[in-house]
């Protein structure tokens, strides 16, 4: 099982997404959920998978744009509290299930379009989005995607996280990586990557600057902020 529940407390899954004056404001989760939409590209005929789907945040935000929105996670806790919101909600295209991401073994073979990783990466280590990768290939339809959105460890940031200096790294987060770690994993496990760009951070002034300076030689990738990636399986990997 690669889920491990011991720094994901019920406290830890009732906070998570809250909007706050300071470290949550409004327009980080505003414009997440723009990147969001735009990589799943939403349409009335597409089941989407959302994988570590915690509070059931995305499959709410997709319900409206597809057919069926599915949303995996191996917590009670966090399954429990989607589907209090699901049926508070009355919505009726969104189900939830209870497993491991690392084999999605709940999930048919061949039944999704678009399986998404929403802040999910950086809280599994290689081996287990290596087995991820793999699972996919079997309950992706043909010409299904992988996408996801994740903190760049390049990003200043995660920098300062990263060596305890000023920030502190969440203890959830135990593999924030790089863009070429990303491509380079994806390209190991047979996948093609069809698209890689970032989102700087929604604050302020400071969102400006970033976009002014993440195309800079040598600086740039200080300057970038989220990774969105697009990825489909090799037509030889599905073959073989």
């Amino acid at each position: 099982m690669a889920f491990d529940a011991e720094p994901y407390s019920d406290e830890y899954f009732e906070g998570l997404h809250r909007v706050t004056a300071f470290a949550a404001r409004e327009r980080k989760w505003r414009e997440r959920n723009r990147d969001i939409v735009r990589l799943a590209d939403p349409a009335a005929d597409k089941v989407v998978l959302d994988l570590g789907s915690a509070r059931g945040d995305v499959c709410f935000l997709l319900a409206p744009r597809v057919r069926k929105a599915v949303g995996i996670d191996a917590s009670e806790k966090a399954l429990e509290i989607a589907e209090v919101e699901r049926a508070k909600r009355s919505v009726e295209n969104v189900r939830f299930v209870k497993g491991d991401v690392a084999d999605l073994d709940p999930i048919p073979d061949g039944s999704i379009d678009v399986a998404g990783a929403f802040d999910l990466l950086e809280h599994i280590d290689d081996a287990t989005m290596r087995q991820m990768l793999g699972a996919l290939r079997r309950v992706l339809r043909p010409g299904g995607v992988f996408v996801a959105y994740t903190p760049n460890r390049d990003h200043y940031v995660e920098r300062l996280k990263a060596h305890g200096l000023i920030l502190k790294q969440f203890p959830e987060h135990i593999a924030v990586r790089r863009p070429r770690q990303i491509a380079r994993i994806l390209e190991e496990e047979g996948w093609r990557l069809l698209e890689m760009t970032y989102s700087p951070a929604p604050f302020p002034v400071v969102r400006w600057i970033e976009r002014l300076l993440w195309r800079a030689p040598g600086i740039g990738r200080l300057f970038r902020y989220r990774i969105l990636v697009r990825a489909a399986p090799k037509a030889e990997r599905i073959a073989g």
